[in-house]
């Protein structure tokens, strides 16, 4: 527990004195996104490397309607492999500026982190998700897999954007069966998760990119405990 506390205090010393601005150029959203498309599930395909994915399998995503025009995102995966135990995660993801609705922002507490969707196919059957600071980046699709074509032009606008996607990961599908039968979250899901700190007004600078590693990291280490 000490541990844990220890953890958290120097993520947290970090974000608070982050610097506020992006030094990387302005990115782009897509345009007109229709929040009421983008619910249901998605799976995740690639991701920029985080050491609070590392142990993460068979990545899925679940979006439905919030109040106030807000999602509620539970993010799934089996810890240590495929058929490993089911972490669930419970966020919310709010719209600062209606105009805007691919910007969205996951928020905990008063911390605030941009989770903006770059692009989405003509049909909503693929997405991508970025960080204006590049140090986030989500491929999910509708389905297991995506078809090399449109994976080969996400890299492509994805590079011109100035993400590093020669460090993508792809990840490992989940195994036939209930995860990938079922069009909602497998098993009980758990509250909205909060850090239970108002200490830093939301923002969605550096803070904003430490944050959403503090809110998984709990959310992963809340799992094992619940599985140990």
């Amino acid at each position: 527990m000490l541990r844990r506390v220890a953890l958290l205090g120097v993520l947290a010393t970090v974000a608070l004195t982050s610097p506020g601005c992006v030094t990387e150029p302005p990115l782009d959203v897509a345009a007109d996104v229709d929040l009421s498309r983008f619910q249901g599930k998605w799976y995740e395909i690639a991701r920029l490397p985080r050491i609070t994915e590392t142990d993460c399998y068979g990545t899925t995503a679940f979006y439905s309607a919030g109040s106030s025009g807000s999602l509620q995102l539970v993010h799934q995966c089996n810890v240590g492999s495929t058929t490993g135990p089911l972490n669930t995660v419970s966020m919310v993801a709010t719209v600062p500026n209606a105009s805007v609705p691919a910007k969205l922002a996951l928020s905990v507490g008063g911390y605030s982190g941009d989770y903006w969707i770059l692009e989405v196919g003509p049909t909503y059957e693929y997405a991508v998700i970025g960080h204006p600071s590049r140090s986030y980046f989500w491929i999910l699709s509708r389905s297991p897999t995506l078809d090399p074509a449109t994976m080969q032009g996400v890299l492509g606008r994805a590079e011109s954007n100035h993400f590093d996607t020669s460090q993508l990961e792809f990840t490992p599908q989940p195994p036939a069966g209930e995860r990938v039968s079922s069009d909602a979250p497998v098993g009980p899901i758990p509250p909205a998760m909060t850090t239970g700190c108002e200490t830093s007004p939301a923002n969605g600078g550096g803070a904003g990119v430490w944050w959403l590693g503090l809110v998984i990291v709990a959310g992963v280490r809340r799992g094992r405990r619940r599985t140990s």
